[in-house]
């Protein structure tokens, strides 16, 4: 996607369309309102836990609801949609000002990556693993032959993205169980990628805590509250809308945790 001059440049890299959302505040909201910088979401999966596209999309859209939550107080939105080729493959991408999501639609791994059987139980800890020797997107949109593959699309959006913006950071979750157990094995995969990634020594890194963030919770101000509980409430009715589906209802509990817990990360400089 072509980028205008940004001082710098955040990408959010994640499994799931809910990822950045629960488990990389108040960072993301930061850097989606700074002036002068631009924010790149690439959510590796459908996150699809098994169902059909209109489960799927539903999440995407709730991934852009947050966006919309929080930027649309700032000024006026310019949106736009579509797809592009990246590396020889078809990704499909939305845009608003300052922010580009990336959507490679892989299927969802299950919490164990055993995948599920509606898309051949694929998984990125099977493919990783050698189990696969490729692996589909679930709308057909792209296949990739080969871990190295994948990886290096990824590599690819950044290096389009970035262009000639000076202040590169990536943002993604830890896949060290010693930092972040107990988390979702796709983000632990998607993880495993970024730090394979050739030129991940370039950039100025931040790996997040999952799951587990709220073992030891940081507390947020009522401000970095108010809009972390308000970018995930704008996920939960667009899903809900669309599909029918509520998120939180899989342990209201759980969610409220993640919700009150601020991120806990490592950062790394080149």
């Amino acid at each position: 996607m072509p980028h205008t001059a940004f001082a710098k440049i955040c990408f959010y890299i994640v499994a799931h369309a809910d990822d950045w959302q629960l488990f990389m505040q108040p960072n993301a909201y930061e850097d989606l309102v700074a002036p002068g910088t631009k924010v790149v979401f690439i959510i590796t999966t459908a996150g699809d836990a098994g169902n059909d596209q209109a489960f799927w999309s539903a999440r995407e859209e709730g991934c852009k609801s947050s966006i919309r939550f929080c930027l649309a107080p700032l000024t006026d939105l310019t949106e736009s949609s579509g797809s592009v080729e990246i590396n020889n493959h078809l990704i499909n991408y939305w845009s608003a000002n300052n922010c580009v999501i990336y959507f490679l639609r892989l299927p969802d791994g299950n919490l164990d990556g055993s995948g599920f059987q509606r898309y051949n139980n694929q998984s990125l800890t099977k493919f990783r693993a050698g189990e696969f020797l490729t692996i589909t997107a679930v709308d057909n949109s792209s296949n990739y032959d080969s871990w190295e593959n994948f990886d290096t699309t990824i590599q690819s959006i950044i290096q389009d993205e970035s262009g000639s913006i000076p202040d590169i950071w990536v943002n993604f979750l830890s896949p060290h169980t010693t930092i972040n157990p107990n988390d979702h094995l796709d983000h632990i995969a998607t993880g495993l990628a970024i730090e394979q990634m050739a030129m991940i020594s370039t950039y100025r890194q931040a790996a997040f805590v999952g799951y587990s963030v709220h073992n030891t919770p940081i507390p947020l101000s009522p401000d970095q509250l108010f809009w972390k509980a308000g970018m995930f409430a704008a996920y939960e009715k667009a899903v809900y809308d669309l599909s029918g589906y509520s998120t939180i209802r899989e342990s209201a509990s759980t969610y409220l945790k993640w919700t009150l817990s601020s991120a806990r990360y490592t950062v790394l400089n080149p």
